[in-house]
């Protein structure tokens, strides 16, 4: 039987909870996990983000940001408003419980979801 296994990220405030939850989640047989700290307030105690959980207009808008490295060049190969791009990327950032664009962009490459 051919297990694939599916990469995620647990984000945590708590350094004590991470490893416990780390420990727990690599008995999974599906399931790569990446364990980081995060300062995020938004973020409960732990959380655990999937690759999946980001649309296909979110990836090709973080695919924009690693080609053109700027908003304002995005937006432009997006054909929308630098407003709209940084409203998309605040988004996006909530969602992963990052902070940075920077953070965000290295995340979907790390897990393969941009080149």
């Amino acid at each position: 039987m051919d297990v694939r296994k599916h990469k995620a990220t647990l984000c945590c405030k708590d350094s004590l909870l991470q490893d416990y939850l780390r420990r727990m989640l690599e008995q999974s047989p599906v399931l790569e996990i990446i364990c980081r700290l995060s300062p995020s307030s938004e973020l409960s105690d732990a959380q655990i983000i999937s690759p999946d959980c980001l649309t296909s207009t979110e990836v090709e808008l973080l695919q924009k940001m690693a080609d053109y490295g700027s908003i304002k060049a995005a937006a432009r190969a997006l054909f929308c408003s630098e407003n709209t791009v940084k409203r998309e990327l605040a988004m996006i950032r909530e969602k992963l419980g990052v902070l940075t664009t920077l953070e965000t962009v290295v995340w979907a490459m790390r897990q393969g979801i941009i080149r």
